[in-house]
């Protein structure tokens, strides 16, 4: 099968369970995976950081050029690196503040102004800003 929604194809895939079954073979080879993991604020990271925590070695990479206010850009990267310090976790996450370029948002959305929340100015945001988070995991080395 190539490309498309895997739904619409009558398949659907429960990434829970592949998760579990990844864990599995981490546990089997006695690994501690490092993940580098794209987060966009401390309430989203959150579980992901609490349950891959218990498996792996996290990195919460926080790079959100579409936060286009610096302060709120600011204030979000430190809540996200308080949540980290304070919130009880097996391996604590380290934590990445990537560069602040709101300028690569501006330039992705030029022409998309008016199109509504949800819609083909999200997802290139995501593309963005994972590119971004890929990017850096293969430059640095990141198993995930």
């Amino acid at each position: 099968m190539t490309g498309g929604n895997l739904e619409n194809k009558g398949n659907k895939i429960n990434y829970q369970k592949e998760l579990e079954k990844t864990i599995k073979i981490w546990s089997e080879e006695n690994k501690l995976p490092t993940i580098l993991l794209h987060c966009c604020c401390a309430p989203c990271s959150s579980y992901c950081m609490e349950y891959l925590s218990r498996y792996s070695l996290i990195t919460a990479f926080y790079y959100n050029p579409n936060i286009t206010d610096t302060a709120e850009y600011n204030h979000r990267a430190a809540e996200l690196e308080r949540l980290i310090n304070e919130m009880p976790m097996e391996h604590k996450p380290a934590f990445i503040n990537a560069d602040y370029e709101p300028d690569a948002f501006y330039a992705m959305s030029r022409g998309l102004e008016q199109v509504p929340e949800g819609g083909v100015r999200c997802f290139g945001c995501y593309r963005l800003r994972l590119e971004k988070t890929a990017q850096f995991a293969a430059l640095n080395g990141y198993d995930y």
